[in-house]
């Protein structure tokens, strides 16, 4: 990793120049959802802003996406117009320090698509630390439009490309900050790998009753993959760098082809076909997924790998990552970092997913088996 100047956190709260006092955008901007982290006190956006930007004349307009983190559009008086990400992960430093290093060596590939390019601040970093503790950086845009279901083809495609592209990236002097999905319960540190603690707040907090049908189900098969993933340890599944969260809200089209993939914060080393369990863990949601997984692996085959056991464990590793996601807003609620309610509001469609997985396991797997093996016979 390249050297950055050395920094440490201002001795005390950050006094920005008036000169650097910012306009809030008085465009009427999309409301952002309820559980995401979208609002910041003005002081602290303007002491991030102030690290990367001189000019007086800067507006700021919220995003309506993202949960983790406080992300808003900067534009400045020639028009010119970024993202702002302040991290709220805990003030995890070494989690901001892994992801900039993997967006830099991922920046020397020649990928179809734009990763997330830093905007160095006036001391020449791809992001600083605030008073707060937390981490600030200032991202490019990349055109285009959230995918969602357009396009799974190429969106498969992209997927498999930076898959492959993220096996050949080399981190030697950090380990992974965040732990591999197999480590299910250290996936937040306020669970810190103690299965009872997640277990005691679902059976305990009065919050959990307005979905209780649903997150007792939840509960119920988290309790089941924990065997299951005694056994797929022993399988020595192949393990790689992997984006860790790319599912079709994280990556941008322009009209039919993948502008750019987004959201680089938790990679992990991982079981590497946990990446195609991911971008799948969205589309087992939608009413007709069969078909949006046939065109989605079609085009994740053109660059991504999958041996026979990756494959059969496909169905348990959506699964996985779904678990993976109720331990971790719980955790957040335990940390204060979110509200219960990021959970809450999204455990029935997480039962609905996990309900579409078990009751077609055999024709999932059955699918990526044929898209893949179709793949390798039009190689040979």
């Amino acid at each position: 990793m390249p050297p950055f100047p050395s920094r440490t956190p201002p001795p005390g709260p950050c006094i920005v120049p008036p000169r650097l006092a910012l306009r809030q955008s008085s465009s009427a901007a999309p409301s952002a959802p309820k559980t995401g982290q979208h609002t910041v006190e003005d002081a602290l956006r303007d002491e991030a802003l102030s690290y990367f930007f001189n000019s007086a004349d800067l507006k700021t307009t919220p995003t309506t996406g993202g949960v983790n983190n406080v992300v808003q559009y900067v534009e400045t008086a020639d028009g010119e117009r970024y993202v702002l990400r302040i991290y709220n992960n805990g003030n995890k430093s070494e989690k901001v320090r892994f992801e900039h290093e993997i967006l830099r060596q991922l920046a020397q590939q020649e990928l179809s698509f734009q990763v997330p390019r830093a905007f160095p601040s006036k001391a020449g970093r791809p992001h600083e630390l605030l008073s707060n503790g937390a981490e600030a950086c200032i991202f490019h845009i990349i055109p285009g439009t959230l995918a969602k279901t357009t396009s799974p083809e190429e969106v498969g495609r992209a997927t498999g490309e930076l898959c492959s592209a993220m096996g050949q990236v080399r981190i030697e002097s950090m380990k992974a900050p965040i732990p591999p999905y197999f480590e299910l319960f250290k996936v937040h540190h306020a669970v810190g790998g103690d299965a009872e603690i997640f277990y005691k707040e679902v059976a305990t907090n009065p919050e959990f009753n307005v979905c209780r049908e649903a997150i007792d189900f939840l509960v119920s098969e988290i309790r089941k993959i924990e065997e299951k993933l005694a056994i797929y340890l022993q399988q020595d599944l192949p393990m790689q760098l992997i984006h860790g969260d790319l599912h079709y809200d994280n990556v941008m089209v322009v009209d039919d082809s993948v502008s750019g993939l987004l959201d680089f914060e938790f990679c992990a080393y991982d079981w590497r076909a946990m990446e195609l369990a991911v971008a799948l863990s969205k589309y087992v949601g939608e009413d007709e997924p069969l078909p949006l997984i046939e065109r989605f692996v079609s085009g994740y085959a053109q660059h991504g790998q999958l041996t026979e056991a990756e494959i059969a464990a496909i169905p348990d590793l959506i699964n996985l990552r779904i678990f993976s996601n109720a331990v971790y807003f719980t955790g957040r609620a335990i940390a204060g970092e979110d509200s219960l309610e990021s959970l809450t509001s999204r455990a029935g469609s997480y039962a609905k997913r996990v309900r579409w997985v078990n009751a077609n396991r055999e024709a999932l797997a059955g699918v990526i088996r044929e898209k893949m093996a179709a793949l390798v016979a039009a190689r040979a």
